[in-house]
């Protein structure tokens, strides 16, 4: 039977898979789903652990210690699966959902298609249950609950995406960015940039570790610091090329922007 939607999770070997996959079990009852999981943890005893969830659970699990960063990883979960699901939803393996999350996602992204929606994010807290400073950046807490709220400049929390497959060819997640930091603010330009639009859900409420990739990477021997740094510079860089070339193109967005937006252009100076 075809599922509505693909739930592609990137998980580190952060100790919180399990509790996510309870999560989504208990409070998603009204959609038909499928999970993909996908980690590049190189420890071999956390990867056992993964391993003992996933199996568990019942999902599927794609290893690949070659999986540069929390983008490459999400591209990869929906390529090596073989939903054909109308909706995919990327999300990060720190996280927990509420009752109805994922039902409240898709009807916020149904209802304003005609507007241009091509991708929602949901309300998160963190799991002290108090809002995450970014949603201040969007708006009143008390404008956004229980509404669909039009995300006009900011960037979207990088916990939880939701997309249609039909578009996985016009924007993904730039595989240049290493391991985590910066992504989430690239993939929403790219959907700005085909002059879609990016919706919050107000009556979908998420729960998300703050901090935990930071200590993910510290445990590896990774400075945090540096991968943020090297982000955010490649972030600034790449669309600073993109609006120079869009004057060039005296400012007509054809296909011969896609590679620059999807970042495979960019790949060979990484």
């Amino acid at each position: 039977m075809k599922k509505e939607c693909l739930i592609v999770i990137a998980s580190y070997a952060d100790g919180y898979l399990n509790d996510l996959l309870n999560s989504i079990k208990e409070n998603t009852k009204d959609v038909e789903y499928e999970i993909q999981v996908v980690d590049n943890n190189p420890d071999e005893e956390k990867i056992k652990e993964v391993i003992s969830v996933c199996k568990s659970h019942q999902v599927p699990l794609h290893l690949d210690t070659k999986i540069t960063g929390y983008g490459d990883a999400l591209n990869t979960g929906v390529e090596v699966n073989t939903s054909k699901s109308k909706y995919v939803l990327y999300m990060d393996s720190d996280t927990k959902v509420s009752k109805g999350w994922l039902r409240e996602m898709i009807d916020c992204y149904e209802r304003n298609y005609d507007k241009g929606c091509r991708l929602v994010g949901p309300l998160v807290k963190n799991f002290e249950n108090k809002y995450l400073p970014e949603m201040t950046n969007y708006a009143k807490i008390s404008e956004l609950e229980g509404k669909d709220f039009l995300l006009e400049q900011s960037y979207l929390v990088g916990v939880c995406y939701l997309r249609e497959r039909s578009t996985i060819d016009e924007f993904k997640w730039d595989k240049n960015f290493l391991r985590a930091y910066s992504e989430d603010t690239d993939f929403t330009n790219q959907v700005r940039f085909w002059d879609y639009k990016v919706f919050v859900a107000g009556k979908a409420l998420m729960y998300h570790k703050v901090n935990s990739s930071h200590e993910s990477m510290k445990s590896q021997g990774i400075i945090p610091q540096k991968v943020g740094s090297a982000n955010r510079e490649y972030l600034i860089q790449k669309w600073h090329y993109i609006e120079q070339r869009l004057k060039v193109n005296n400012f007509v967005k054809d296909e011969s922007f896609r590679e620059l937006t999807l970042g495979t252009y960019f790949e060979e100076y990484r």
